[in-house]
């Protein structure tokens, strides 16, 4: 047997025993009777999947205020090591002691944690990931090529990156870039059941010209049933809130569903596009979502745009050469007159100042879209 220091990763002395031993069955007065001796206690795993240790170990710690050293005996694997230091571990009785580089390593494995305990060696998730966030902000300010932007996003995140496009300028934009990049990115848009024939076409331009596969995410049938039956076909004109509620059934729920999962989450946001979104960031935590949202075009101009797309061929909806600028579902968008605010064609019967769907809202300010 050897003794592995669970802060360190290092073989220490030790022989446990003069340790004060609990079997996974102590009961409070056995934990009292453990913590007044001073220690070192040893707490004994019969099982691998038997858990009671690490709540003896976080009872001592926070129950009775026990300072000493806290050892683990018994069936021990070196995937246990993160969760014994959390729990308030300081050693571990190992069978091998030519495995203290696996147990190392165990140590080390986990980048950030996701819930508290009674220490926490690595991060929160939350806490780590707003950080990374600030940071990947920071390094894609200094990136001009947009496809470099999309690689270092791919570099930075983790796991599952998806990109939802509405086939509009902007996300044709970043298509193209993903395109270039050769990132590995799942690639969807919202086909709501009122799209305009135009950006379906698009879409299948879209896969011929960059050979991307661009998914078509649909709402659930019986969702838009329930609210068709309610509202009426026309119901998303009566009232704002008819309208948000469509939104909510053909475009938020599809999306919150595509995002479980995903560890970033591209958009074409830009900070012209409203006062709302004049402060959105190119990298930033989304603390509801719990995941990267990245807008890497989002301190691009209209001309800095129009530019890269003529640049480079990129294909776009034959819609906005007939005056639709932001394009939406058919029935809640119409073209926009010279002069008009870009997103003027979107929900034009409706007078409120934040005319959003609710896909995007800005972390930063609560009840802002971003």
């Amino acid at each position: 047997m050897a003794l592995l220091d669970l802060h360190t990763g290092d073989l220490v002395p030790g022989t446990g025993d003069d340790d004060a031993l609990l079997e996974p069955t102590a009961d409070a007065a056995a934990l009292a009777a453990a913590a007044a001796t001073g220690g070192p206690i040893a707490i004994r795993f019969p099982t691998f999947g038997d858990g009671r240790g690490h709540s003896l170990a976080v009872l001592l710690r926070e129950r009775h205020g026990f300072k000493g050293e806290i050892r683990a005996v018994g069936y021990l694997i070196p995937d246990l090591a993160p969760f014994l230091l959390r729990s308030g571990f300081d050693t571990a009785e190992i069978t091998d002691a030519n495995d203290v580089e696996t147990w190392k390593g165990a140590l080390t494995r986990i980048r950030h944690l996701y819930q508290h305990g009674f220490r926490n060696p690595q991060p929160l998730r939350r806490d780590a990931s707003k950080r990374e966030a600030e940071e990947l902000n920071a390094r894609l300010a200094k990136i001009e090529s947009l496809s470099e932007r999309i690689a270092e996003l791919r570099r930075s995140v983790e796991g599952r990156i998806v990109f939802s496009t509405s086939l509009g300028l902007d996300d044709q934009a970043i298509l193209n870039a993903v395109a270039e990049s050769g990132a590995d990115v799942d690639i969807f848009t919202l086909d709501t059941g009122r799209l305009f024939p135009e950006v379906l076409e698009t879409v299948e331009l879209s896969e011929i010209r960059y050979g991307l596969r661009i998914r078509l995410v649909t709402p659930e049938a019986s969702e838009v049933e329930a609210l068709v039956a309610r509202d009426g076909v026309f119901g998303f004109r009566q009232s704002v809130d008819n309208r948000k509620a469509c939104c909510e059934v053909r475009k938020v729920r599809p999306l919150n569903r595509e995002l479980k999962g995903a560890q970033g989450w591209i958009t074409g946001i830009r900070r012209e596009h409203s006062e709302e979104r004049a402060d959105v960031a190119l990298a930033a935590w989304d603390e509801e979502r719990g995941l990267m949202k990245v807008n890497p075009i989002a301190d691009w101009s209209t001309q800095e745009l129009t530019a890269y797309i003529a640049e480079n061929n990129v294909p776009v909806n034959p819609l906005h050469a007939r005056g639709f600028i932001s394009i939406g579902c058919q029935p809640c968008t119409r073209a926009v007159q010279p002069g008009e605010h870009p997103r003027a064609g979107r929900w034009w019967w409706e007078h409120e100042e934040k005319k959003e769907c609710g896909l995007h809202m800005n972390p930063r300010r609560e009840g802002k879209a971003a």
